[in-house]
């Protein structure tokens, strides 16, 4: 029964393909982004401390290049697309208070990514996609710190922590994580093989991890949300007709 149930979808899916082919190629695309992480400032200072200060998160603008394949079935105007690409995402956390001190942490990070997209194509050369995706942080130690606290404190005889010894600690008590994501994309596919597009990542799961540390960071749930744009150049396959 098993063996007559797999014949009869087999037969079915060869029927699907035979009704109008399928289309696959490869490219390459590569395009600028901008991303923000959630909930910085209060990993850095804990709500109800103190008063008389901000500390506000900005995104950064970063990169990305990558690598595709796209069956396409235009008979059902739907295709699947895996890809494989390297993306860097950043984050500015800017403090300010009453006496004077300012300081900025950049949370920078680079990421391999690992996804799928699902699209649909309303009209000749126009898609909408959707999919999940998984962001492998190959950089997970990489937040730099700069300050004015020499120029306030040094020659005062007022402890300070030199802004290489703040960057070390911070390093040493925030890990980057691996987190998964979801996409929703809008492109347009010319019959050049040219192909362009805009992309929104949601966030979904945590990406920043704090340790065990002395300095009342606190462990919080940080999610990287981003806007991309790209251009990219696909290939057609020739012969893959075991595909």
């Amino acid at each position: 029964m098993k063996k007559l149930t797999l014949l009869i979808f087999l037969f079915s899916l060869k029927s699907l393909y035979a009704q109008g082919g399928r289309e696959i190629t490869y490219g390459l695309f590569a395009g600028g982004l901008y991303s923000t992480m959630s909930n910085l400032p209060d990993v850095i200072v804990p709500k109800g401390v103190y008063e008389g200060y901000t500390l506000e998160e900005k995104g950064k603008f970063g990169a990305t290049a990558g690598i595709m394949i796209n069956w396409k079935y235009p008979y059902a105007k739907i295709s699947v697309q895996p890809e494989l690409s390297y993306s860097f995402q950043a984050t500015d956390l800017a403090y300010e208070d009453i006496h004077g001190l300012n300081y900025k942490m950049t949370f920078a990070y680079s990421y391999l990514n690992a996804g799928m997209q699902f699209k649909y194509y309303p009209i000749e050369g126009m898609y909408v996609g959707i999919g999940p995706s998984m962001a492998f942080n190959i950089t997970s130690d990489n937040i730099t710190y700069s300050s004015n606290a020499e120029d306030i404190f040094g020659g005062s005889g007022t402890y300070y922590e030199p802004d290489t010894e703040v960057q070390n600690v911070l390093n040493a008590s925030l890990t980057g994580k691996n987190y998964f994501y979801g996409t929703f994309s809008l492109g347009y596919e010319f019959n050049s093989q040219f192909f362009i597009g805009a992309r929104y990542a949601l966030g979904i799961s945590d990406a920043l991890a704090t340790e065990e540390n002395g300095h009342r960071y606190q462990e919080n749930t940080n999610k990287i949300n981003s806007i991309s744009l790209y251009i990219g150049y696909a290939f057609d396959f020739d012969d893959l007709t075991n595909f």
